[in-house]
């Protein structure tokens, strides 16, 4: 029985339950996937918001999900719109693509609400007074930044009023906040709320509810949420559907329809005068601002919380604790950076071109926000989420160049500061590659773009401790074998929070970690002792320091179908009995045609140098280890990218890619040693931790005899 009888009546007014549902699929997700989120979620939801009319809610579907569904799903679009119709359901807008609307330019930020609100207007034929804020990324400057979009509310969670200041009593109704004379009204979602919907039995949450409108009176609380937790979630589905809850959840709500309603936004907001002002930091929900520390200091506000927790003193210090903020991610991840700060620089040419809608377009679906973090969800450590945002960076900017250029041959040589790190890098560009070189990072390549394919194919995640690697390593200290889920079945389903999952066996023998952040074209000076085994690693014994040393940029240009740059520098050998002096010059062909060469010339000055090895490393990625139609191919040898392995005297060897219908030839100027080894990740996910394959690495490695000298060496890469 609820904890509410008769006696909330006797209040006046009544309680509004004020319910935002969110539904997102990124920009690059698999059909598959889309097709089981809208049979196992999507529609379940919203056929049971059609059997209860007297249920009223604000409903979110990003763009991505919308363009699915109008193509493949014009029953679900037609029983929404007639929700709409009746006044049970208001729509919110939202960036269309999904964007975190504080992380983009103010253009763009504006043209993703534009595209909504037409798309709100023209699939729902209603106007929206609201927007969907993803991820809740919320900083001060948005209301002014997003006035010309003719909005008038957002969602954002109780964290952000708690950060303000404020405590539990502002957690109803809505504060208004502002920005140069720009207001906009903020409904903070409650983490109890969060919390017990739809994990726990509806009782509870009614229980609560009722507890809140004895204490607040006739406000509202808000719950906005994934619409994913109602049948995606790992185990929801069975409890959500199978087993009724979200029913019995409508149900029990009608039973307390005396003082208890639920309403949407906007009928709140024309009803009710805001329960004050408020100015939020920079702020998300405290899950992501923990996620976006750096992976040591993630550990220990997860400790600190969880002590605070269990002295039940956590409630009262929340205020004054907080992680990091999202931006952070663009340092903690260097591949996230890269990809912002191409797709700024992509954003910039856009602008600078004028009225090219299709690049726009493509401009907007890279801003999809998914792939450039990291938390519970896979988000970065995904591959294809990944390539999304690079294929629609090089389709912007190959709508760009060709209108600038024509279909002819064509080259363009930049140098800027594009990753905003205090160093240039040279941007080499082509009709068929692109390659972004930089000297101050070991003269390596970042990006190596396949135009025609769309493709990045140096997107390779380098390998990091994550914080939840400690719940691996503790499993395994326990001798836990066995997967963990923390439920039961009488009393709701965990949370993906509260849930750790092993998905397969031994994952801690993958718990490896990279020393340099991995690139194309990263050079390695070997000790004796290294070997494909131990270079894998990587504990092999580095003598070099070429691989993070910077490089002087000493002539870079572009002449008809060809681009260049000549790098160089001064450095040493580290081996014993050392340092020894060592030079490097390192330069890169553009063109003609599909082509990329790199050149060495490696100078020694001392007699006694000893013999070592220059081991030329390129990490690729073709997304899949195990595809059979993705190989390397010597001659009539064919070789898998899910294992390591070793070849001797190779001349050429090919990156088969017979899935896609494309490859690429990689041709040493002298014959050389090849190792091979897939890179791979234990990340994070909704269903539990797991491996993933982030790329391959690719050496070639040739021997330096010792004493002093001079020694030239070459690969060249060709696309077929």
């Amino acid at each position: 029985m609820s904890l509410m009888s008769d006696a909330p009546a006797a209040l006046g007014g009544k309680m509004n339950l004020l319910m935002v549902l969110h539904a997102h699929q990124p920009v690059g997700n698999f059909p598959w996937v889309l097709a089981k989120a809208v049979a196992e979620c999507y529609q379940p939801v919203v056929q049971a918001l059609a059997a209860y009319p007297e249920i009223r809610c604000g409903l979110h579907f990003s763009g991505p999900l919308l363009q699915y569904m109008l193509a493949n799903h014009q029953e679900l679009i037609q029983t929404i719109s007639a929700l709409v119709a009746r006044g049970q359901v208001e729509m919110l807008s939202g960036g269309f693509y999904e964007p975190l609307l504080a992380s983009i330019p103010a253009r763009d930020a504006l043209d993703q609400m534009a595209m909504m609100n037409q798309a709100t207007r023209q699939i729902f034929g209603q106007k929206p007074r609201g927007f969907w804020l993803a991820e809740r990324i919320w900083e001060p400057a948005l209301p002014a930044k997003l006035a010309p979009a003719g909005l008038h509310y957002t969602l954002v969670d109780d964290t952000h009023f708690y950060y303000a200041g404020l405590d539990e009593a502002a957690m109803y109704g809505y504060h208004l906040t502002e920005r140069e004379g720009h207001t906009l009204a903020l409904f903070p979602t409650n983490k109890q709320l969060r919390y017990t919907i739809p994990f726990q039995e509806p009782a509870r949450t009614v229980d609560f509810l009722g507890r809140a409108y004895a204490a607040h009176g006739a406000t509202c609380a808000t719950y906005g949420d994934d619409m994913e937790k109602f049948g995606l979630w790992p185990e929801t589905w069975e409890w959500v559907f199978g087993k009724g809850w979200l029913v019995k959840f409508f149900e029990k709500i009608l039973e307390a329809s005396d003082w208890l309603a639920t309403t949407t936004p906007s009928d709140f907001l024309d009803s009710h005068q805001a329960a004050g002002r408020v100015y939020p930091p920079t702020a998300s929900y405290e899950e992501m601002l923990t996620w976006a520390l750096p992976a040591e200091a993630s550990a220990e506000l997860e400790s600190i919380i969880h002590e605070l927790e269990e002295e039940g003193r956590f409630e009262k210090m929340r205020r004054f604790l907080r992680g990091g903020q999202w931006d952070n991610f663009l340092i903690k991840y260097r591949e996230s950076n890269l990809m912002h700060k191409r797709m700024l620089w992509v954003s910039d040419k856009v602008a600078a071109a004028g009225e090219k809608d299709q690049a726009r377009d493509h401009l907007m679906q890279a801003q999809c926000n998914c792939a450039y973090w990291h938390g519970l969800f896979g988000g970065l450590y995904l591959g294809h989420l990944r390539q999304a945002v690079h294929e629609h960076l090089i389709a912007a900017e190959d709508i760009l160049d060709r209108a600038a250029h024509g279909e002819g041959p064509w080259a363009e040589c930049a140098v800027a500061d594009l990753d905003r790190d205090s160093n240039d890098e040279v941007v080499l560009s082509g009709p068929a590659l692109d390659a972004v070189v930089h000297p101050a990072y070991g003269g390596s390549v970042s990006v190596l773009d396949l135009r025609k394919r769309r493709f990045n194919l140096a997107d390779t995640l380098s390998r990091r401790f994550e914080a939840y690697h400690e719940k691996l390593t503790q499993a395994v200290r326990e001798q836990a074998s066995e997967a963990q889920t923390c439920h039961t079945q009488d009393e709701g389903v965990a949370s993906i929070h509260d849930r750790v999952v092993f998905k397969e066996a031994h994952l801690e023998n993958y718990l490896v970690y990279d020393w340099y952040d991995r690139a194309c074209f990263q050079d390695h000076l070997l000790a004796p002792r290294a070997n494909l085994d131990n270079f894998s690693r990587p504990d092999y014994g580095e003598w070099g320091d070429l691989v993070t040393g910077r490089y002087e940029l000493l002539d870079s240009g572009a002449h008809g179908e060809e681009a260049w740059c000549r790098l160089e520098r001064a450095s040493h050998l580290f081996a014993p009995g050392g340092p020894y002096p060592l030079g490097m010059a390192k330069g890169f062909d553009l063109g003609p045609g599909p082509r990329l060469a790199a050149s060495y010339k490696v100078r020694t000055s001392d007699q006694a140098t000893p013999a070592f090895r220059l081991a030329v490393e390129l990490n690729f990625t073709l997304l899949s280890a195990s595809d059979p139609g993705k190989r390397l191919e010597r001659g009539d040898e064919r070789h898998s990218l899910d294992r390591s392995w070793e070849l001797p005297e190779v001349e050429e060897i090919t990156l088969v890619n017979a899935t896609d219908r494309f490859s690429l030839r990689f041709t040493p100027s002298q014959a050389a040693t090849v190792w091979h080894f897939p890179v791979e990740t234990v990340s994070n996910s909704e269903s539990g931790l797991e491996r993933t394959y982030q790329g391959s690495s690719l050496s070639f490695i040739w021997e330096v005899p010792g004493g002093a000298g001079e020694w030239e060496f070459g690969l060249a890469l060709e696309l077929q």
